[in-house]
């Protein structure tokens, strides 16, 4: 079965929580974009007027030719032949919310100057169009000539002067312009910005009407663009599908939440539950396995360890289990000879001899004695199970030579074979204690001789340890390692020898194996080097 990489769960918390912070960000964004896109739009449809309104005005004034133009207009300076009769002449909009500056409203017109009289009553035609236009268009628009003075107007504000304007500066200078600007009858309701505050402001755009290279006026349109709540209106059915489109986004989040946080953790809490409470076994059903299988590396790890720790739970009860038995049976058999010993006596000590109950006698110390063997070694082995080894450097034949001496006057030792100083992943005590249990095994079977060997690398240490007993039989080289067994018992044995040994490496992280079981009988002491 192929697994898909798994995700740290950091990352899949972070990713949704900035993919639910992106969404209103995102919202919030979209709508000021459109907000500017409805301000652009409007700045796009008073340009198209606004050059309507010129063409217009140009064709009344050819219409009434006047005898000299030059007294009815003004000469301005025109960059690269921008309004040459005949030439394109594109104007792209460029108001932007994020970045066009708002001004204060338009200044009120002033009657400073009257109007030049050709162009009064150019305008004058002009007007009943403008106002016919209006009713379609909505678009506020004046005429000037070019000092300013309106000379047509879709208000009632014809021979009022509006230079105080700076648009209106800008386009009797020759140079077209768009604003925004506050509207003067709009009354702000709060101290925050709402979020349109299109409602407020209206686009203002102007340009100079030139003719024959000469400037005879200027138009200045004006609109309030469309309030985003009529926007949204009018696209309510688009903005439904979107709605639906994030519903199902957030569903599709919390569904991805849920297989990926929430499931595997509510998994893993009922089988930590169940195994707390003794009713299932600490390893899942293949199938179970394969369908949990979480998608996040933390979750993933976590149920590693509690499925380890239940194994290690389980193999622990069995193995208390099987333990116990021994240590029963072990316990009963020395038990029972003191006990019958004791009744014998106590039921026939007058009609013993001596010798007799001095027998008994030693029969029941002899037991004893084995009972305080069994007690001693059972305190070793917990000590061992529960002890934990840290890094320690040692000279290894130094420690050999004071774990053969009090073995020296039984046996010949031979560790010529052994390397100098090593720094062991492990305490020098549990080396010298498995090596003493190693020698006095090997003096039970009837070993003379006994010879060390050693090695070692980065990785570990190696002890070999080689002697000419008796040996272990075929069928019982699976068994040295087992609690309580044993074949020397009639000498004293216990059983617990290799058990403590193995226990005790195992608290290092060294291991201990059977590589000969006769002629000669070899045993392989491992531990971890320093990384």
């Amino acid at each position: 079965m192929r697994h898909l990489p798994r995700l740290s769960l950091r990352t899949v918390l972070i990713g949704i929580n900035l993919t639910v912070l992106v969404l209103p960000l995102a919202g919030i964004q979209l709508m000021r974009l459109y907000e500017s896109a409805l301000v652009r739009q409007t700045e796009s449809a008073l340009i198209a007027q606004g050059a309507f309104v010129a063409a217009f005005y140009r064709s009344l004034v050819l219409e009434q030719a006047p005898q000299n133009l030059m007294a009815v207009s003004r000469e301005i300076e025109l960059a690269n032949g921008r309004w040459q009769d005949g030439r394109w002449s594109p104007r792209p909009a460029a108001l932007d919310l994020a970045s066009s500056v708002v001004l204060p409203p338009l200044p009120d017109g002033r009657r400073d100057r009257a109007a030049d009289p050709f162009a009064a009553s150019v305008g004058e035609r002009l007007v009943p169009v403008l106002k016919d236009a209006q009713l379609v268009t909505l678009a506020g628009i004046r005429v000037v000539d070019p000092w300013g003075t309106i000379v047509a107007s879709t208000g009632d504000d014809v021979g009022l002067s509006i230079l105080a304007g700076e648009e209106v500066q800008l386009a009797l200078a020759g140079t077209p312009s768009s604003r925004l600007r506050h509207k003067s009858d709009y009354t702000r309701v709060t101290a925050l910005d709402s979020i349109s505050r299109v409602g407020g402001l209206r686009v203002f755009v102007t340009a100079p009407i030139v003719l024959q290279g000469r400037l005879i006026g200027a138009v200045m349109l004006s609109r309030t663009p469309p309030s985003i709540l009529q926007a949204l209106y009018a696209k309510r059915w688009l903005l439904l599908q979107a709605l639906g489109l994030l519903l199902a986004l957030v569903v599709v989040m919390s569904l991805l939440t849920f297989r990926l946080i929430a499931r595997p953790i509510s998994r893993l809490a009922d089988r930590a539950s169940r195994i707390s409470r003794g009713e299932i076994s600490a390893v899942a059903d293949a199938d179970e396995e394969t369908l949990a299988q979480p998608r996040t590396r933390e979750i993933a790890r976590l149920q590693e360890a509690i499925t380890g720790m239940a194994q290690t739970l389980e193999e622990r009860a069995n193995s208390l289990q099987e333990f116990s038995r021994h240590v029963s049976h072990e316990f009963k058999t020395p038990i029972a000879s003191i006990r019958g010993a004791i009744e014998v006596l106590q039921d026939h000590r007058s009609g013993m001899s001596e010798a007799q109950q001095m027998r008994f006698l030693e029969m029941i110390g002899s037991d004893a004695q084995r009972l305080h063997r069994l007690t001693e070694r059972l305190l070793e082995l917990t000590r061992a199970e529960i002890q934990q080894s840290g890094p320690e450097h040692f000279e290894v034949p130094d420690m050999i030579e004071e774990a053969v001496g009090p073995f020296s006057d039984r046996a010949e030792f031979d560790w010529s074979g052994v390397q100098g100083g090593y720094q062991a992943r492990g305490r020098r005590e549990v080396l010298m204690a498995v090596l003493e249990i190693l020698f006095e095994n090997a003096l039970q079977h009837g070993a003379t001789r006994l010879e060390i060997r050693s090695s070692s690398d980065a990785a570990s240490l190696t002890l070999d340890v080689q002697d000419n007993g008796t040996g272990i039989s075929q069928n019982n080289r699976d068994k040295v390692f087992e609690p309580f067994f044993t074949t020397a018992r009639d000498t004293g044995g216990t059983g617990l020898g290799l058990t403590i040994a193995q226990a005790l490496l195992k608290s290092s992280r060294g291991t201990i194996e059977l590589v000969s079981g006769k002629n000669p009988t070899i045993f392989r002491v491992s531990l971890p080097g320093i990384q």
